[in-house]
């Protein structure tokens, strides 16, 4: 376990967040920066031919350039549970043929899911509801599937390398990929780990959870920055 999610620096986090502090240093070193190396080292590790799965596509930003990256023999599959953001990552992705779009969450269980539309202009904060108080701008339900399920019954290509941006429900989204996990060719994957939005759910743990998951499953963990794991194969 890494020092990022030592319990002393998570509260430590915790309270620059309650103050404003982690906004200061963020707006400081600019937001561009601040992803640059995670964006870098995960554009890097994609090859030509892999297939990718984007969990938590957004808008379609990553999908478009993994789909570039992987070229005719490879494939990007990209999950995005918002009706509102899925339109628009269908403009975006939708007609590029190594792409496959799927409208659900991903998570632990099979079943259904409260979720909130965020009121950012790019929907970057929508989210899946898991206080049944939290429910800023309304909510709906939307489909969710474990990450092993989705092999089966979506007929979509097993992973080479998978990135995760699901806003505090990243824990879930890894827990359903227990079998995933521990296919061979599976090398890597990035995850946005949201420090603040795992808190507010009674899950400050919820990081060092994710690190031990990924390397009892044969992962190397490090850090890009304050927020993103970088978890890689480690070699046998």
């Amino acid at each position: 376990m890494s020092w990022r999610t030592n319990g002393v620096v998570v509260a430590l986090r915790n309270l620059g967040r309650k103050t404003g502090a982690n906004r200061l240093l963020v707006a400081a070193r600019g937001s561009a920066e601040y992803e640059d190396r995670f964006q870098k080292a995960m554009l890097s590790e994609i090859r030509s031919g892999d297939c990718v799965w984007d969990v938590g596509a957004n808008l379609g930003l990553y999908t478009v350039k993994f789909s570039e990256i992987v070229g005719a023999k490879g494939a990007v599959v990209a999950f995005e549970p918002s009706p509102t953001n899925f339109d628009r990552l269908k403009r975006a992705a939708g007609s590029l043929p190594n792409v496959a779009l799927v409208p659900i969450a991903m998570g632990d269980h099979e079943g259904t899911v409260e979720f909130t539309q965020g009121r950012d202009r790019d929907g970057t904060t929508s989210r899946v509801v898991t206080d049944p108080t939290d429910r800023t701008g309304g909510s709906i339900n939307v489909e969710v599937s474990r990450g092993d399920h989705c092999l089966t019954f979506q007929s979509v290509k097993p992973p080479d390398v998978i990135k995760i941006d699901t806003e505090g429900f990243e824990l879930e989204v890894i827990r359903g990929l227990s079998q995933t996990l521990c296919r061979p060719n599976l090398r890597a994957l990035f995850v946005e780990v949201h420090f603040g939005q795992l808190k507010d759910r009674g899950l400050a743990w919820a990081p060092a959870k994710i690190e031990v998951l990924l390397e009892n499953t044969g992962f190397r963990c490090t850090w890009a920055d304050a927020s993103h794991i970088m978890a890689r194969r480690a070699a046998r």
